[in-house]
């Protein structure tokens, strides 16, 4: 650039820069009212002097050195008060104007000022092409900036208004939230209303499952100063497991360095969780555009995040009830109530209930904890734990759960697995009766205190189930025993009395034989060889009893119709079976309950009610089976019968151990009908529970 003249000319006005300044005020606000009307002379003056000395100094150079240092320092501010194009050209002009006003003063020699003139012009044409092209980028990019923030802005309401799962909602929150960083991370915590904490909910950009791992086992609290948000708010924070606990230099000091930035979400000044948002490029740090934006997503977008997260925690509750409803109904109907079983289902349900990797149920046995089950790995290194001078044994004994961090640290080598990292210790309480521990291990992210709450609640179910094996246990017990007194009371009305009356004959033949008196010995023998006979009838029916083969081949109806054979043969009474709807096995165990309440109708009939016939029904109808026993015998009065008598007590028992209903309708001369129905007993063969 040709700046002879400037340059003169600029060495000259430096001395009278106050009067061209002057000069420049007034024109500016003669021209541009809008801007410099309502200020202070002196103050559009002052602006005018920085003007005029910055055109001054280019004059001296020779190029546009300082005035592409203005558009860096000053021309933001100018488009953020809103001068456009129009006004900055306008202003270029005047200012100009002001120059030829003083070269015409400062030239006398027209030849000179006319060159002064052509290098004003030239300098001007150049000024006014930077200024254009450098207000014309930044507006572009403040409107780039801007379409993107509305894109921004708008993908973020479409993400929460589109999904209806609340996880999805907050992970694709926090995908937006990342993408406005290069290389961006997002983690979205939410407020814990139980305990007032902050836990990780969705995420999104880590790539390394370490880093995800210990994402999910930080927590941050609304107390505490470790770490400040862009709005000034200090939170603290903890870790659930090892890895988190890497955090505790890395995070606050990305959070100081700018690399990384906490976002307040609040819904009408109630809090409602934190975004936590990094980028990995190297260099980076947040300016007030993004932090803006994604302040101005989070407002955008924050009822939808508080709906998300009422939703999401009325969510977590339903699953935790509909998995503690599933976990009891398993745990007090399991098969056949065996203690052995629901040891294993405890265990094994444990684990699924928060997301574990393995468990482990230990009881205690004497002095010590006899680890008697798990599910999954890993398992605890040794069989039993003394109480006293065990890690798990004083855990035990402050009967309170306990929840590890860092197993390899804080639990002694013998007493744990290599393989343990996370886990999480309940006790067993019946009362202020201590059972045993509980204990689950190596959930991602570790364990904290909503795992704590659900599986305290898991474990008083577990100790419910508990009760109900032992006491289940001791009915079979029971059961067993009164099985072998009704044995023992039919061998004495029975075979006993058989042999005492084939006793007693036989020694009658003996003497007549003696005596010389062969034709009554002949009939005492064929009297003797007759009740020999009935005697082994009637064992042979003791024995079917017991266990009839037809049960286990033939099912039910084969048992029955055996029986009815046996009633036949041995008291002559009639005795027919009538089989309705499609025959099919039922489970072992209700098949059996069946066959014993038949046997004891059976055994009414023949022995009190002098029936002259009975008459056995089984109904195979659409979800339940129903079993008749109909005789004509005598019937009685179920008012003034006994509680136990010609063992109804017994009949009542079998049906309330395979959940059936029991009626019996009798009335004195008009026989008895026994009615049992069981329900949802379809099976696929007997024995199959």
């Amino acid at each position: 650039m040709k700046n002879d003249r400037l340059k003169e000319i600029g060495a000259y006005l430096l001395g009278k820069i106050d009067f061209v300044a002057g000069r420049h005020a007034k024109l500016l606000i003669e021209h541009q009212p809008r801007w410099y009307a309502s200020m202070e002379f002196e103050e559009c003056k002052r602006i005018a002097t920085y003007g005029v000395n910055m055109n001054l100094e280019c004059f001296t150079r020779g190029d546009l050195v300082p005035l592409e240092n203005y558009f860096k320092s000053c021309a933001g501010i100018k488009l953020d008060r809103g001068v456009g194009i129009r006004d900055v050209v306008e202003g270029t002009l005047l200012a100009k104007q002001s120059f030829i006003a003083a070269g015409m003063e400062f030239y006398k020699d027209q030849d000179a000022f006319l060159e002064f003139l052509r290098e004003l012009e030239d300098y001007f044409a150049q000024v006014l092409t930077l200024t254009t092209d450098r207000y014309s980028g930044m507006l572009l990019s403040r409107l780039n900036a801007e379409h993107v923030r509305n894109k921004l802005l708008l993908e973020a309401s479409r993400t929460v208004t589109s999904a209806l799962d609340p996880d999805e909602v907050l992970t694709r929150l926090a995908e937006v939230l990342a993408g406005t960083v290069g290389e961006g991370c997002c983690t979205i915590f939410l407020v814990d209303p139980e305990t007032g904490g902050l836990a990780p909910c969705a995420g999104y950009g880590y790539g390394s499952k370490e880093c995800q791992s210990a994402l999910q086992g930080l927590r941050l609290c609304p107390s505490g100063n470790a770490l400040s948000g862009v709005d000034g708010k200090s939170y603290g924070f903890c870790s659930s497991n090892k890895a988190s606990l890497s955090f505790a230099d890395i995070l606050p000091e990305a959070v100081r360095s700018g690399s990384a930035s906490l976002f307040h979400i609040t819904n009408s000044d109630r809090m409602v969780g934190v975004a936590l948002v990094s980028s990995d490029q190297p260099g980076f740090t947040f300016d007030d555009a993004i932090t803006e934006l994604i302040g101005g997503i989070l407002n955008t977008v924050a009822v939808a995040i508080e709906s998300a997260a009422a939703a999401r925690q009325t969510k977590r509750q339903l699953m935790e009830s509909e998995s503690l409803r599933r976990v009891a109904n398993v745990l007090l109907q399991s098969p056949e109530g065996k203690n052995g079983t629901v040891l294993s289902l405890i265990a094994d349900e444990a684990r699924t209930i928060v997301n574990g990797m393995g468990s482990a149920l230990m009881l205690l046995e004497g002095d010590s904890l006899h680890y008697v089950c798990g599910a999954g790995a890993p398992s605890p290194p040794m069989e039993f734990y003394p109480v006293d001078s065990t890690y798990y044994g004083s855990v035990f004994q402050v009967g309170e759960t306990a929840i590890v961090r860092d197993a390899q640290s804080e639990i002694p080598e013998a007493e744990r697995s290599d393989e343990v990292r996370t886990l999480i210790i309940v006790p067993l309480l019946e009362g202020d009766k201590k059972l045993g521990l509980l204990m689950v291990s190596n959930k991602s992210g570790g364990f904290d205190h909503a795992d704590k709450r659900i599986m305290e609640m898991f474990a008083a179910q577990a100790v419910l189930a508990l009760r109900n094996s032992r006491m289940f246990e001791q009915s079979e017990k029971l059961v067993v025993q009164g099985e072998r007194q009704r044995l023992a009371r039919e061998l004495h009305d029975s075979v006993t009395q058989a042999l005492y009356a084939i006793t007693f004959c036989s020694d009658a033949a003996v003497r007549s034989l003696e005596s010389g008196k062969g034709d009554a010995a002949i009939e005492q023998l064929k009297a003797l060889q007759g009740m020999a006979q009935q005697g082994m009838r009637d064992m042979r029916s003791l024995i079917f009893d017991l266990h009839p083969p037809e049960l286990e081949s033939e099912g039910l109806v084969g048992a029955i119709q055996a029986r009815l054979n046996s009633v036949e043969i041995r008291s002559g009474l009639g005795a027919d079976l009538f089989v309705e709807g499609d025959e099919r096995r039922l489970p072992l165990r209700v098949e059996e309950e069946l066959f014993r309440i038949a046997i004891e109708a059976l055994n009414n009939s023949t022995k009190h009610s002098k029936a002259e016939s009975v008459t056995v029904k089984v109904d195979f109808a659409e979800g339940e089976a129903i079993v008749q026993i109909i005789d004509d015998g005598q019937g009685f009065d179920l008012a003034t019968l006994p509680t136990g008598g010609m063992g109804l007590r017994g009949i009542r028992e079998r049906a309330e151990r395979i959940n059936a209903d029991l009626d019996i309708n009798s009335d004195p001369g008009k026989g008895t009908v026994l009615t049992v129905k069981v329900f949802d007993v379809e099976g696929s063969g007997g024995g199959d529970e």
